[in-house]
């Protein structure tokens, strides 16, 4: 019976040897350190991993029965120059001493020097019992996450260096908005300087053009009343011939009454401050009796085309109407130089209106000899212009671009035709 039981206490000893060796084997080579420690914090047991890559140890039985302190002493030892060479020990130790106060499974990022450089340890550790359940120690398993530290430590970077890039970007918008506000309020204001040198401009023509408007109905009015005078002098007036004259002269008064409200509307500031729905037929139709008178007296014809529906354009109609005015009075300068140089013998501008694709096109043709090619380009430039300083300020066709181009979101361009210019608006057609 004692020889059965001595046999399996060998047996017993065997199975046990064996499976402490089975576990050194599994544990000696994985990359992961793993190791168990008495209460005082000396090594019963360490793998490769934490020999090489921690504790510098020359193999895992010199390990056992020391601690991290001894090991950091030794390496600090050797590498008297450099303080930083070792950190590590001390914070190893008071990990474990933590662990068996709470008796619980924790984790730690434990970090410091190795070699004179960081590393990072993402560590578990638990409390080690005998088998009674008293706590004789700890047993522990840790990770180098050197890399992935210091990705998040160059991320973080990344992210403050992007905040700081944000916070910058902030600041520059800032004041990019109030430069950009700024030079809008400086433009607005130079457009709109421009626009009543503009319009300053316009009211000179326009005085021509009612000089020449008012000319032939009040020579006629004035010959009306000269007649009857005469013959209120001579002898008795025929009432018949009489009533005709009177007829005459009611009609050029309303004449120049029409002519009077076509210039009040064309100049009326209050206009401007609104946009319509109006039909681009109207407003042509208007410029033209504004500038009928002038254009007989300057041997010029207008002929139109225009579509067989109306259609609408949206904008400031007064804008509309004198960009019209500006384009016809360049054709009329146009015309009448080459009349006065014998060039051509009459003039003619033509004024078409046509649809496509939603847009309306107004185009204005003249036969006023067109426009040297070396300056077409220049020609919607501020302050440009062929005429002489005297009769032309350079903004008309600039002021012009700018209305159609900024507030009626059209275009307008210039393309020479046979013996002269044309200049085509296309703006988008609304339905009303």
């Amino acid at each position: 019976m004692k020889k059965n039981i001595n046999k399996r206490e060998h047996v017993h000893n065997q199975i046990k040897k064996h499976s402490t060796e089975l576990l050194e084997l599994l544990t000696l080579h994985l990359p992961d350190m793993l190791w168990i420690k008495e209460k005082n914090g000396k090594y019963i047991y360490a793998n490769k991993a934490i020999c090489d890559g921690l504790l510098m140890a020359e193999s895992t039985d010199e390990v056992v029965g020391k601690d991290d302190v001894f090991f950091a002493l030794r390496e600090r030892e050797k590498h008297k120059e450099n303080p930083q060479w070792h950190t590590f020990g001390e914070l190893c130790f008071n990990s474990d001493v933590t662990v068996i106060e709470n008796n619980k499974p924790m984790r730690f990022e434990e970090y410091g020097n190795v070699k004179g450089k960081m590393l990072y340890l993402e560590v578990f550790k638990a409390p080690f019992y005998d088998r009674h359940g008293n706590i004789i120690g700890t047993v522990g398993a840790g990770r180098d996450i050197t890399e992935l530290k210091n990705t998040q430590k160059s991320l973080e970077e990344n992210l403050q260096l992007l905040e700081q890039q944000r916070k910058e970007l902030e600041l520059f918008n800032e004041k990019l908005e109030e430069k950009v506000k700024y030079e809008v309020e400086k433009q607005q204001s130079q457009e709109k300087m421009m626009l009543h040198q503009s319009r300053q401009a316009a009211m000179g023509e326009m005085l021509e053009s009612i000089a020449h408007q008012w000319r032939q109905p009040l020579n006629i009015m004035g010959l009306a009343i000269a007649n009857i005078e005469t013959q209120l002098a001579v002898s008795d007036i025929d009432k018949d011939e009489l009533s005709k004259k009177l007829e005459a002269i009611a009609y050029n008064i309303s004449y120049l009454s029409d002519t009077i409200d076509d210039f009040r509307n064309f100049l009326n500031p209050a206009a401007d401050d609104y946009e319509v729905f109006f039909t681009p037929n109207k407003s042509i139709l208007e410029i033209l009796r504004i500038l009928e008178a002038q254009l007989k007296n300057c041997k010029i014809k207008i002929e139109t085309s225009f579509t067989e529906e109306e259609f609408y354009f949206k904008g400031v109609e007064n804008e509309f109407k004198q960009i019209l005015f500006i384009l016809i009075n360049n054709s009329i300068d146009a015309i009448k130089k080459l009349i006065a140089d014998k060039t051509i013998n009459e003039g003619l501008i033509t004024i078409a209106l046509e649809d496509k694709e939603n847009h309306g096109i107004v185009k204005v043709m003249d036969n006023g000899g067109g426009v040297d090619k070396e300056i077409q380009e220049k020609i919607f430039e501020p302050y440009f212009t062929t005429k002489h300083k005297s009769s032309g300020t350079g903004i008309g066709l600039y002021i012009a671009k700018n209305i159609i181009e900024t507030r009626m979101h059209g275009n307008i361009n210039f393309f020479p035709v046979e013996g002269g210019s044309c200049f085509s608006i296309e703006l988008p057609i609304h339905k009303v």
